[in-house]
């Protein structure tokens, strides 16, 4: 019965077609309006390769906003729907050759919520061949999910030995090359660490980074930094002048990666229940308890 009424159900619910997308794509690159409910409609029950086919045009248009809203929309379909991840990547990253920084940006921001299974050889392919290019706009964040899919190690390690480099250039390709498990970089991102201060600086800006390397000294840094008793941090309320344990805020960076860690974890971040002294030795004391601990490495 159950299974005759989703039948039922789908039968009733209407398709988009592609020219409801043509004459959505049309209209907006006119008024620059968008239209939520009908983009949610086009995103959800439009059929991948309907939608590629009516947006091929859009994707090369004179206006920006509509190559942007093209590359939108063949994410989010992509995404919501679960089809077609490799098909849509290739596209975004061709996208990522525009001339346009903003489209760039977006779709660089889109790539790194896919997983790494996503990834074919085309599309590493093509992000080697961007690699290549560092004047590109955008281009840290192009090398960050190229060490997030583990591509382009040979070019990135000989940027990373150019003299010319200046100091946050030579961190983030350092960066990538560790997620690559480069021994080398994985040891120079630890040491540079371990010769900052520990404040919010540290914690908002850099432990951060660190966690983005999947990597088991860089991780192991993280709590130690977690274990350490001091109060060097500020309170997040803007009200409250006092310092606080900044192992609180490293907890909400680590409780997405580390599997199995004793926290509960909703899209907005961790769900607090009871005190958070309590909350935090617990999970220092899983730590010590686990020194095995695993990370997870398929998301960026």
């Amino acid at each position: 019965m159950q299974k005759l009424l989703f039948i039922l159900l789908l039968a009733i619910v209407p398709h988009v077609y592609g020219n409801d997308v043509t004459e959505y794509l049309v209209k907006y690159k006119k008024t620059g309006i968008s239209d939520f409910n009908l983009e949610q409609k086009i995103i959800q029950r439009t059929d991948f390769d309907v939608l590629v086919n009516e947006l091929t045009r859009f994707y090369i248009d004179t206006v920006i906003n509509v190559r942007q809203k093209a590359y939108y929309l063949t994410y989010r379909n992509a995404f919501i729907n679960k089809s077609h991840q490799s098909l849509a990547i290739n596209i975004l990253l061709r996208g990522c050759s525009d001339r346009n920084g903003g489209i760039i940006g977006q779709n660089l921001e889109f790539l790194k919520n896919f997983n790494i299974v996503d990834f074919d050889r085309q599309s590493l392919q093509t992000i080697n061949l961007q690699l290549a290019n560092s004047r590109i706009q955008h281009y840290k964040e192009l090398v960050l999910l190229a060490g997030f899919v583990g591509t382009g190690k040979d070019i990135l390690y000989q940027k990373w030995l150019e003299s010319q480099n200046n100091a946050a250039t030579k961190w983030f390709i350092s960066l990538a090359l560790a997620r690559m498990a480069n021994s080398e970089n994985i040891s120079y991102c630890v040491n540079m660490v371990k010769t900052l201060p520990i404040n919010d600086n540290l914690i908002d800006n850099i432990i951060p980074d660190l966690i983005y390397t999947r990597q088991r000294e860089c991780i192991d840094l993280c709590v130690k930094i977690l274990n350490n008793n001091e109060k060097l941090c500020h309170s997040l309320n803007p009200d409250d002048e006092s310092h606080i344990n900044c192992g609180f805020r490293i907890l909400e960076l680590l409780a997405p990666i580390v599997i199995n860690i004793p926290l509960k974890v909703d899209a907005t971040g961790i769900v607090y229940s009871g005190n958070y002294e309590e909350l935090l030795n617990k999970v220092k004391k899983w730590f010590l308890d686990n020194p095995k601990y695993q990370i997870q490495t398929d998301k960026y």
